[in-house]
């Protein structure tokens, strides 16, 4: 191994890694080699390389008894002449943490040495020509992306690095046309055109070809959270743009940089080398920590000797003195940003000793119960979905996040609505403070791939305060393709089952919904919520052909009232007489009035609509003693009562 002697075989060196470090999920026989499949979590990417993982096994398998020391190679600087050319780097933005550069002057392009391709096709890496292949096989053992340029190709000999404007053009290396959103990091030769999109792929104005003599080595250490961004917004997935998300050392670079001019030196015959460019404003800064033993052993739980501590460390290459009972220790630069503090440093030591070495003590368990308010909430989902899925609706999972054009097509104001500083796409932009807009949208990408579509969501809305946080609301909502009746049938269907008690209808004005056909829902003035038929107008800013029913309700409302048991009432013995009376509907004379009017007698059982025909309606009233048996004489009296 290059960079690693050991005695451990293969499988010890799965097995023990696996056990203290990153996972090593298989090893395969690979032609007189091995190939080895390892996890990587996403907050070590100083072991995503050839080197990192050398330095974990260096620090891993002593603790089994396995010989292993980690080889700090030095680079050969290439013994060529010195050209005058040179490139100007331009980042009045601040975006890079480290650019480094030379410039070869008549290279060879040719294929890789057998070695080069081989190592390349077992990570799954296509070998492309001996300038490419350099940058991606230090990028592979060395843990920083390196990228190659013709210089010929940069009209100025410069690269200013800014952010895109919205709506500037790249083609990649891949003949792939891109449009960009704004804000992504790119490189332009002074002209202003795009020669890179950095730290994810290169572009063709700046492509090595087979005709291409005087070339770029270039090394990028830009903004990690821009790059993933422009990564996501436009699904460029490549290994450079995994590595520099998660925020590389700028100290790797300096690795990185004299392994590939040794390299290039080797395989691409230059005849001349520029100097070197870096340009490196804010080198990284390594904190001292101090850390006592005692508090090492009590978080731990053991007793670890004193010198296999300082071992430990010294083995993942820290900076450790030990004074007396306290230890000065400091982190490499690579660790720099994940060792903070004293914990982290006892996290390290922990695992190289090995969790398995701990002893495991059983805590006294502590039963805690669980809110009674949580309790309710979760029992009512939990029964509100199931009743809800066996009516027929589908559950539906939406991001909390919606679009400006979302928010404006159902008529709601921006300003209404709280902004995400860093959204990685304009379609999640807005935190939603309503339901409807995203089931709409539901409705919409499934039209015409079945006839009836039922929908249903109970998720958060986020309405802005001043000067608090959020206002967070859980609520349920429902969409149909159906009808006003259909919407209306499965919302009362849903009181019943929560045995809600008796509530009312009253007239809405929610702008989304049809005058005619929208209701507003409450109990003892405590609004439920709103139901109707979607304004034409709004469907078809949707571009929705078919009908569109939507029903919002507030859940903590809905669950407040709701009861387990209903009420129980005992069936009444006497006869129930059934009297009919048509009324004619006029704004003082709305069918809320007419029941209200008729609650008033006490003999009164229930009320049913009988019919609506133009501007007239038609109710039955069921009228019954608990007492004794009534006369029709006394049932029309009550009736008459009503006008």
């Amino acid at each position: 191994m290059e960079y690693l002697d050991t005695d451990a075989n293969p499988r010890e060196i799965q097995k023990y890694l696996s056990l203290c470090g990153p996972s090593v999920e298989k090893v395969e026989p690979y032609g007189d080699d091995f190939a080895y499949d390892i996890e990587i979590t996403s907050n070590r990417v100083d072991s995503a390389s050839v080197m990192g993982i050398a330095r974990e096994a260096a620090a891993i398998l002593p603790r089994f008894g396995k010989k292993a020391l980690f080889r700090h190679k030095k680079y050969r600087e290439a013994e060529l002449p010195v050209n005058n050319f040179t490139l100007a780097i331009e980042d009045k933005q601040k975006l890079s943490a480290r650019i480094m550069a030379v410039i070869f002057d008549q290279v060879k392009i040719k294929d890789s040495p057998e070695y080069i391709r081989k190592r390349l096709a077992a990570v799954g890496v296509r070998s492309l020509n001996n300038l490419v292949d350099i940058t991606n096989y230090v990028m592979i053992e060395t843990g920083h992306p390196a990228h190659v340029f013709d210089f010929e190709r940069v009209k100025t000999g410069k690269f200013i690095i800014r952010t895109a404007k919205t709506g500037e053009k790249l083609v990649t290396l891949d003949k792939k046309n891109f449009l960009l959103k704004g804000g992504e990091i790119v490189f332009d030769d002074g002209t202003g055109r795009i020669v890179d999109l950095p730290s994810i792929m290169g572009t063709e104005n700046s492509v090595v070809t087979n005709k291409s003599q005087r070339v770029i080595f270039f090394i990028d250490n830009i903004d990690p959270v821009l790059v993933r961004r422009a990564s996501m917004i436009h699904g460029i997935r490549t290994m450079a743009a995994t590595y520099n998300e998660k925020s590389i050392d700028p100290e790797i670079a300096q690795t990185t940089f004299y392994r590939g001019i040794e390299l290039f030196g080797e395989l691409a015959n230059p005849k001349s080398i520029s100097r070197t460019i870096d340009v490196y404003p804010n080198p990284t800064k390594v904190k001292q920590l101090k850390i006592g033993l005692e508090f090492i052993h009590s978080r731990i739980g053991v007793r670890i000797p004193d010198k296999d501590i300082v071992s430990i460390l010294r083995n993942l290459q820290f900076g450790t003195e030990l004074k007396g009972d306290t230890l000065l220790v400091e982190p490499p630069s690579f660790r720099s940003r994940d060792m903070h503090i004293p914990e982290d440093v006892v996290e390290e030591i922990a695992r190289i000793y090995g969790y398995h070495n701990l002893p495991s003590n059983l805590q006294q368990p502590v039963f805690v119960k669980q809110p009674k308010a949580e309790e309710k909430f979760l029992e009512y989902q939990s029964k509100i979905k199931w009743f809800l899925k066996h009516l027929g609706l589908n559950e539906i999972m939406n991001y909390s996040m919606i679009s400006r054009e979302a928010i404006e097509k159902v008529g709601l104001k921006i300003d209404d609505h709280l902004k995400i500083k860093n959204s990685i796409s304009e379609e999640i932009t807005y935190m939603r403070t309503h339901l409807g807009s995203s089931l709409i949208q539901n409705i919409k990408n499934n039209e015409g791939k079945r006839d009836l579509l039922k929908f249903f969501e109970i998720a958060k809305t986020y309405k802005p305060r001043e000067s608090d946080l959020p206002l967070e609301e859980f609520k349920l909502g429902i969409a149909t393709n159906s009808n006003f009746y259909d919407i209306k049938g499965i919302s009362e269907a849903l009181f019943r089952e929560l045995n809600l008690p008796d509530y009312d209808y009253a007239s809405s004005d929610n702008p989304l919904l049809d005058k005619k056909q929208q209701v507003k829902v409450t109990i003892n003035g405590t609004k439920l919520g709103t139901l109707g038929t979607m304004v034409l107008k709004f469907r078809h800013l949707f571009g929705i052909k078919s009908n569109v029913c939507l029903a919002v309700f507030d859940f903590n409302n809905l669950i407040k009232y709701a009861k387990t048991v209903p009420n129980y009432k005992s069936i009444n013995p006497y006869a129930v007489i059934k009297l009919d009376k048509t009324f004619q509907l006029t704004p003082n004379c709305a069918y809320k009035t007419i029941a209200k009017a008729a609650n008033q007698s006490e003999l009164l059982q229930r009320v049913d609509v009988v019919s609506v025909y133009q501007n007239k309606l038609t109710l039955r009233f069921y009228y019954a003693s608990t007492k004794r048996n009534l006369t029709e004489d006394e049932a029309k009296k009550e009736l008459s009562k009503i006008s």
